[in-house]
């Protein structure tokens, strides 16, 4: 087994921490808002999506989605449509926690399930095709023909467990009593600002999806 390529790939993949994106902005507000189960549910989805990513990139499936510009494409509208249905979800709820707040009546925010929000995790981080491309480039420079499947399944499982690791990493430093305190009297606002956030990832990628090859 190769060690270097094993640890060279998992390096790789940890630079994306370093990039905030709507799996980040969707475990973040998870956590803020429902708490540290909850958000660890979505992390646990979004590792999840890396995961099946990673398994279609060491099978080669992922470059058949990243050369195929038909499925890629699909993907990309697809995982766009669903942002931007979530977001605008989001932001309309939030917009009515807003005038309750200002009306002074009760707003409570409903917590959803760990099923629902392990899903939500899942589809946000599938939704996005150039997750695909991001497998090609790291397998492309760490795997040849000739690495052996012992090589490549530890390289599998070392990506799943440093996502699952992260994603839980930050629901918990996000879901601290201090900092869901604080988080309480902003909430309306920040689940408003998330929502068009993540309607504008889902733009861009509906966007990138209608570009001409």
């Amino acid at each position: 087994m190769s060690y270097h390529a094993v640890l060279t790939a998992i390096g790789l993949f940890a630079l994306t921490f370093l990039s905030p994106g709507p799996n980040l902005f969707l475990i973040v507000q998870t956590s803020l808002s429902q708490g540290k189960s909850a958000g660890i549910a979505a992390g646990a989805g979004v590792a999840t999506g890396d995961a099946i990513y990673a398994a279609l990139g060491l099978v080669g499936m992922a470059t058949i989605i990243a050369t195929s510009h038909t499925v890629f494409a699909c993907i990309q509208i697809l995982g766009g449509a669903y942002l931007i249905w979530y977001g605008f979800n989001l932001f309309r709820q939030a917009r009515g926690r807003t005038k309750a707040v200002i009306g002074n009546t009760a707003a409570p925010t409903s917590a959803a399930s760990a099923s629902v929000n392990f899903r939500r995790g899942m589809i946000t981080d599938l939704a996005n095709a150039q997750t695909a491309l991001f497998f090609v480039s790291i397998f492309s420079v760490t795997i040849t023909p000739s690495t052996q499947w012992p090589t490549k399944l530890a390289i599998w499982v070392g990506i799943s467990l440093t996502s699952l690791l992260w994603r839980v990493m930050v629901s918990m430093a996000f879901s601290r009593p201090l900092v869901r305190r604080g988080y309480m009297h902003v909430q309306a606002y920040l689940e408003q600002l998330v929502g068009v956030v993540l309607m504008g990832f889902g733009v861009k990628l509906i966007i990138g999806g209608f570009k001409p090859n």
